[in-house]
């Protein structure tokens, strides 16, 4: 795969057609580039339980002016003819020390909250990592993987062979033996095990390397894959992936394989994570925003919740996939938590939204307004707490939202700077429960409960 040009979008941003188009603003990209575009967003529809954002990409206009605006996915895309398509978050952040996060930084801090993504040997902090589409930096963590796994030596297995052989050797499989050797005293239809590499965790891994192999845009990459594959020598291509996964066994004996096999699922089989092809597409890997910014949200409540002083119950929320039907739940919340000081029970949802203080009700969905009700009386609690990401506007206006009934208040919106989020949750839950969490030095890391 050649290597050409690369576009970069934010949510919200759109495509347009270079020279044609007379909108104003927007990035214009090839006439070829955006029909091939175009016609890969139609095919590959994203059912989201809202009808909300149904496409990677959303078509608007028509002849010369259409456009293809992005809003609710990130990730990239990769044409055939090397043509690389990155699409990232529409909100640049702040660390902790004040500093400007670039969109690319800030998808990357989310992907690493990912529990699905086995990203804990591979850095994502370099600037290799912010250069590469996220696609390129998933194919460099495997390899990094199998690297070690062939440092150290090929895991084998004892295979049974079942053969008609010249010699005698084993045990004889008499059955066979007397129906196919009845004309040919000289053999011996036998049954006996060799000790070999090619086992169903080798083959996948092999398999993989050829499958990155063929679609990488990156010659390092390319260079990288083929001198693993040498390795594998004496191992088989799969010719079954989910026969072979079913097959393999991740015991004691198999240290070291366990994040290879991961991303082979990845790769191979689409697991957790949404990568698909088309007619004119190499690759793309998709991601749905909301997903993002809830794991980042339940990862970082993990790191600093006190479990003796919390008791945190995360919700298994569902999110859209490429091509899969998707039952609809309106009312799904992120993360119940109590206080075990008090018994107070707060229900936690989190938001992919850019809120503005022009639009009616900050631009708050309908929907999320009576989902507050919906998620009270599902989870018994005393209140919701819907947390935004913090953009530069309500940086600026720190008025206070609430939703009231005669009762009083049932939910508040909060805000985080999704480049300090540790710090911004301390202060919400602090706020809410009124209690003082302590810096990130002192806190308990309660992520293996959550």
């Amino acid at each position: 795969m050649g290597k050409r040009d690369r576009y970069k979008l934010r949510e919200s941003e759109f495509f347009k057609i270079d020279g044609l188009s007379d909108i104003e603003g927007g990035t214009p990209i090839p006439l070829d580039i955006f029909e091939m575009l175009e016609s890969f967003v139609a095919e590959k529809k994203m059912p989201d339980p809202r009808g909300i954002n149904s496409y990677m990409l959303d078509a608007e206009g028509e002849g010369n002016n259409r456009i293809l605006r992005a809003g609710g996915y990130v990730g990239a895309l990769v044409f055939k003819d090397g043509t690389q398509i990155e699409i990232l978050p529409m909100l640049s952040a702040r660390n902790s020390k004040g500093e400007e996060l670039s969109c690319k930084r800030v998808f990357l801090n989310m992907l690493k909250s990912m529990k699905n993504l086995p990203l804990t040997n591979y850095n994502l902090n370099t600037r290799a990592a912010e250069n590469l589409n996220v696609f390129e930096s998933f194919i460099l963590a495997f390899i990094n993987e199998v690297s070690v796994i062939v440092k150290n030596g090929l895991k084998q297995i004892y295979s049974p062979i079942i053969e008609n052989e010249n010699f005698l050797k084993g045990k004889v499989v008499y059955a066979k033996h007397a129906t196919k050797n009845f004309a040919h005293k000289d053999k011996f239809y036998v049954q006996y095990d060799v000790f070999t590499i090619n086992r169903p965790e080798n083959r996948l891994i092999k398999s993989t390397l050829k499958y990155l192999r063929n679609i990488t845009s990156s010659a390092r990459s390319r260079n990288k894959l083929d001198a693993l594959i040498a390795n594998f020598d004496g191992v088989e291509y799969s010719q079954n992936y989910k026969q072979d996964f079913a097959a393999s066994n991740l015991d004691r004996s198999m240290a070291g394989y366990g994040n290879a096999l991961r991303w082979a699922e990845i790769f191979l089989l689409s697991r957790h994570v949404t990568v698909t092809s088309g007619r004119n597409v190499a690759y793309a890997v998709i991601f749905p925003t909301g997903e993002l910014f809830d794991n980042y949200t339940i990862y970082s409540l993990g790191r600093m919740l006190d479990n003796q002083r919390f008791r945190s119950e995360p919700q298994k929320k569902r999110y859209p996939r490429i091509n899969r039907p998707m039952p609809r739940d309106s009312a799904q919340a992120l993360a119940v938590m109590t206080s075990r000081a008090d018994g107070m029970r707060v229900v936690f949802d989190s938001k992919w939204q850019e809120l503005s203080s022009d639009d009616e009700n900050m631009g708050i969905l309908q929907t999320d307004i009576y989902d507050l009700y919906n998620l009270i009386e599902k989870y018994k609690s005393q209140s919701v707490c819907y947390i935004y990401p913090l953009t530069r506007e309500m940086r600026e206006d720190r008025r206070e939202i609430c939703f009231r009934n005669e009762d009083g208040i049932l939910g508040r919106v909060y805000f985080v700077d999704i480049g300090d989020m540790e710090n911004s949750l301390s202060v919400v839950l602090e706020h809410i429960f009124g209690q003082k969490i302590e810096d990130s030095e002192h806190r308990r890391i309660a992520g293996a409960a959550m």
